[in-house]
């Protein structure tokens, strides 16, 4: 059987193809990068089948990194990874990351800790056996507080935090452990092949809560970056996104197939606050879906992310871009027209109500 497996959980994006039977990695990719996953991981999973030489239709499973780790970068990998898997009927397993860490340490004998900086003086830590076996889970501790973890007399210490968890324990016979601190889809993808599939696909370990929450009545300034361009490794946060604004909303599926599609994109807000989707043929483009999180209305985030979407379009040399909007959607129509969108046309029926009843769709034009 073969496995893709991928990462994109913390600073780095690592992806490799795995033939169980050979026990043999077949072709693997690397990039060290503190964000830019979401562009990088799509095209990283092309070049390394390409150069193992299958089709997607030839995996056998795939496997990914739940965290914990950076909380868009977790998303992204499992967003792809469950995308996958529902498009080629095949199981998706997930490892958290601190165990994926640990399978770059290769020496047998000593326990093994990895500690993750989780700043704010705290780091993710979980202790595993000489022979890779858990056993702590991760967990979330101040860095003082992780001493009585540690294994007795010693252990090999790997991680971001390993450093500043041995500065915090003073003396000790722990041996800081060079085989890396990041999880790398070739050195976790033979634990991934031991591990049974669960009967539901992996979700996201995340420890601590995303630094920016949505609070209600909440007025935050906007952002000086508008957003980030992504592709189908955010199915799944898009799809999160659009349970909270719309019903019904659009699934995880549905943003993976409507993404994969040449020439559609999303930009999503910071702190995934909103996101528009669109599509882009030749020299014209149209807006498939926009929305933001209640908890962000009324603040000009849609405002900023056509503005990000609008500056991408003029760089690619996009010179329409259309719109539908709902007869009766009047804050919309008002937003559009702000934006410099004028009618060009009406599809009569076109929005399906409650009841069988029908409404007309008003057709807007922009010109760059």
């Amino acid at each position: 059987m073969l496995i893709l497996a991928l990462d994109t959980s913390m600073a780095a994006c690592s992806v490799c193809v795995f033939d169980m039977e050979r026990d043999l990695i077949v072709a693997q990719r690397v990039s060290f990068m503190e964000r830019g996953q979401a562009e990088a991981l799509a095209p990283m999973v092309q070049e390394t089948l390409a150069e193992a030489g299958i089709s997607f239709s030839e995996l056998g499973r795939i496997a990914v990194t739940t965290g914990p780790g950076a909380f868009t970068g977790v998303r992204i990998g499992l967003a792809m990874a469950r995308g996958l898997g529902l498009a080629l009927t095949i199981p998706v397993v997930g490892l958290n990351s601190l165990a994926a860490i640990a399978c770059n340490e290769t020496s047998q004998g000593l326990p093994i800790v990895v500690a993750v900086d989780a700043r704010q003086e705290e780091i993710y830590i979980a202790t595993f056996s000489g022979d890779g076996r858990e056993t702590s889970a991760p967990a979330l501790m101040k860095l003082d507080h992780a001493a009585g973890l540690m294994p007795s007399p010693s252990c090999h210490l790997l991680g971001t935090g390993a450093d500043d968890l041995l500065q915090s324990l003073g003396e000790h016979q722990h041996i800081r452990s060079a085989a890396g601190d990041l999880p790398i889809a070739a050195n976790f993808v033979r634990l991934a092949a031991k591990t049974t599939p669960g009967d539901a696909p992996p979700e996201p370990l995340y420890l601590r809560a995303p630094d920016a929450k949505p609070q209600a009545n909440l007025k935050k300034k906007l952002p000086d970056t508008p957003g980030t361009l992504v592709g189908v490794a955010a199915a799944q946060l898009l799809a999160d996104i659009h349970r909270e604004s719309f019903s019904p909303a659009w699934d995880a599926a549905a943003f993976h197939v409507l993404l994969a599609q040449p020439g559609t994109a999303a930009i999503v807000a910071p702190n995934a606050q909103g996101f528009v989707v669109f599509r882009k043929a030749a020299d014209e483009a149209e807006i498939l879906t926009i929305c933001t999180r209640p908890a962000f209305r009324q603040q000009g985030m849609a405002t900023a992310m056509m503005q990000s979407m609008e500056q991408h379009l003029t760089q690619d040399g996009i010179k329409s871009l259309f719109i539908e909007v709902a007869v009766s959607n009047q804050a919309a129509l008002a937003l559009y027209a702000s934006r410099g969108f004028m009618a060009a046309g009406v599809r009569k029926n076109y929005y399906e109500r409650v009841h069988g009843a029908r409404e007309d769709a008003l057709v807007m034009r922009k010109s760059f």
